[in-house]
């Protein structure tokens, strides 16, 4: 399933289930040779209220932080003029039969279904290896699902009794976007066999003072940097992974643990810093 779309220096995120609105997520800055983000943003608005009508230009969700800016509109043809901005800022060429390319591939997209979930499924993860992991829908804290991960990875799905007989690794409640959007494909359902009061308080989903709940990504990157694809340590806070790991589970041999120069060079190359 497409879920980007790229027009010259310029990648466009799709409308997914999750998401309704075309969004591009760039760091302008490098791109226009400016010093920061806050500059780009500027003269993007400048040159995009110069070309469009103001009606249009309300539209469109300007932000921006240290590393980007971020565009947000539900119109095809508005998201596809921002990008032709941005490439003209860019000093990047388009020929006409990119753009027009790019426009069908727009105005054609369908913005897929939910996936639908429930307590009990059984979900698949994608590693950056494309190899899996595995986790559970453990129960709901309201709409979120509260997931387990499983301590499993394979670089084929293997059977249901062989993912289930692996212990947890993390218990976290999350967003539902990854759940929606299909990146977790459900592939089964059990009874779920670990007791809410069995996991700490402040990851369970119950409401209270001190509690946590993270984007659905998190037990991806965890998934990722556990079985040692990508390394353990380069979050800003460096030990963030071993704090969301179950009280009985500590830091594994597989994960990758960088030096603090290696660290830094990742975190600089990630545009982290």
């Amino acid at each position: 399933m497409d879920t980007t779309c790229k027009l010259g220096s310029v990648e466009i995120l799709l409308p997914d289930a999750s998401t309704s609105y075309f969004l591009i997520d760039n760091d302008l800055a490098e791109l226009f040779k400016l010093e920061t983000n806050n500059e780009a943003i500027k003269l993007l608005r400048k040159t995009v209220r110069e070309k469009i009508e103001p009606y249009l230009y309300k539209r469109i969700g300007f932000d921006y932080e240290s590393s980007a800016v971020i565009i947000r509109t539900t119109n095809a043809e508005l998201i596809l003029e921002i990008a032709i901005v941005i490439n003209e800022l860019a000093n990047a060429n388009l020929s006409a039969e990119e753009i027009n390319i790019t426009k069908n591939r727009l105005i054609s997209h369908k913005r897929p279904r939910k996936q639908k979930w429930k307590v009990g499924d059984i979900f698949q993860i994608f590693l950056e290896d494309g190899s899996y992991s595995f986790g559970q829908v453990l129960w709901k804290n309201y709409t979120q699902p509260v997931c387990g991960l499983f301590d499993i990875n394979k670089n084929a799905v293997p059977t249901l009794e062989e993912i289930i007989n692996n212990p947890f690794i993390s218990i976290l409640s999350l967003t539902s976007n990854s759940l929606d959007n299909h990146s977790w494909k459900v592939i089964a359902s059990m009874n779920v066999r670990i007791h809410k009061e069995d996991v700490p308080e402040e990851f369970n989903g119950t409401p209270s003072i001190g509690a946590r709940s993270f984007t659905s990504g998190i037990l991806e990157d965890l998934a990722n940097a556990f079985y040692g694809v990508s390394p353990w340590n380069v979050l800003a806070d460096a030990d963030y992974f071993d704090q969301i790991l179950l009280p009985t589970v500590t830091r594994p041999p597989t994960a990758k643990v960088l030096a603090l120069s290696e660290r830094n060079l990742y975190r600089k190359g990630k545009k982290w810093d």
